[in-house]
């Protein structure tokens, strides 16, 4: 798989296909791997990258304050590491939100923009909020686990799941607290609307972190409706990825 130097990270990243390029963008706990299932389906006329985050999977580099206007810039430095000056942008859990504030930043490079299980656009509520949960994940490998299953009930069970979970797990602690602290602070609500690019917005029906509501209200934000995928937890793009695609590839080309 290869890396490439953005800004002062070396970004690994999956590179799949030819075409119009999507920047698929992971969540917290997670890495590129998360998007492999989704890559390996896409359509003629596609190209799919997707980048391992800051403090995660292999890209190597510092920390930095992982505020949402840092990653998004991180990403933007990774699109102009590949040459490319407009993209499809696609991201789950915290990557939804890494996408959608890369894109209120710099709406003229977003040729269209889909989230799924994006987080809460007026806040992180406090309830969700556990810094010592983080470091619970990190300290004990198997009730990182048993917690990433719960969160995708329907994912296979394979060889490639528990490798991922392997890397998800490798996570600096650094990271999986910036990115909390971050969801905290973060609170676009309606200025979402100005990023203007045709908008997808999903979530899952079993999904036990971000709900329905959480969901639909990013999708009013955003001016469209929500498009809850019935049967899977958290993660569409592992449990369910001919579904994903089944309402990715119409807004793509709908553009």
């Amino acid at each position: 798989m290869p890396t490439i130097q953005a800004g002062d990270l070396e970004i690994h990243y999956l590179d799949y296909g030819q075409g119009e390029p999507i920047i698929f963008v992971h969540g917290n706990w997670a890495s590129c791997g998360w998007w492999l299932r989704v890559l390996e389906r896409l359509p003629a006329g596609y190209r799919g990258l997707a980048p391992d985050l800051r403090g995660r999977g292999s890209t190597q580099g510092p920390d930095h304050d992982y505020r949402l206007s840092s990653m998004a810039a991180d990403l933007w430095h990774f699109a102009d590491a590949l040459g490319l000056s407009r993209c499809h942008l696609v991201g789950h859990s915290l990557g939804a939100a890494v996408v959608l504030q890369a894109a209120l930043e710099h709406p003229e490079r977003v040729a269209t923009i889909a989230v799924l299980a994006p987080p809460w656009v007026d806040g992180m509520p406090d309830e969700v909020y556990q810094p010592e949960r983080q470091q619970l994940l990190k300290d004990n490998p198997d009730f990182f686990a048993q917690a990433i299953k719960a969160m995708a009930p329907t994912a296979p069970d394979d060889d490639r799941w528990r490798e991922l979970v392997a890397i998800g797990h490798s996570q600096r602690l650094s990271a999986a607290n910036g990115a909390i602290n971050a969801l905290r602070e973060w609170k676009p609500g309606d200025q979402l609307r100005a990023i203007g690019a045709p908008a997808l917005v999903m979530g899952g029906e079993l999904d036990p972190l971000v709900t329905a509501e959480t969901v639909k209200r990013a999708a009013a934000a955003l001016g469209v409706e929500a498009h809850i995928i019935p049967g899977v937890g958290h993660s569409a793009n592992l449990e369910a990825p001919d579904q994903l695609l089944a309402l990715l590839v119409p807004h793509w080309r709908a553009r």
